[in-house]
């Protein structure tokens, strides 16, 4: 059995599916959800994003910077930050 944040208790049936309450299926919507374990007694449930969402995020992210260093080798400022050579064989 498993208690959830609204104060239900839900069980686990023989072929492991939990059903959840109608109370939280209509503030979440009808989703895919991603599964994880938080540790052995926890488990995490969260909305699944398609890939097309994602991707939509990511696009639509604003990257600044200097436009005059965007194409500068990190092999010539390694040393500023850091940076050592590994030799390989």
């Amino acid at each position: 059995m498993w208690d959830v944040g609204v104060g239900e208790t839900v069980n686990i049936d023989e072929k492991g599916r939990i059903v959840i309450p109608a109370e939280i299926r209509k503030i979440i919507g009808n989703r895919k959800l991603s599964v994880e374990i938080a540790d052995k007694d926890t488990i995490i449930l969260r909305a699944a994003e398609g890939r097309s969402d994602l991707a939509k995020k990511i696009e639509s992210l604003k990257l600044t910077g200097d436009m005059a260093k965007a194409s500068i080798d990190f092999s010539d400022v390694k040393d500023l930050y850091g940076g050592k050579r590994v030799e390989t064989s």
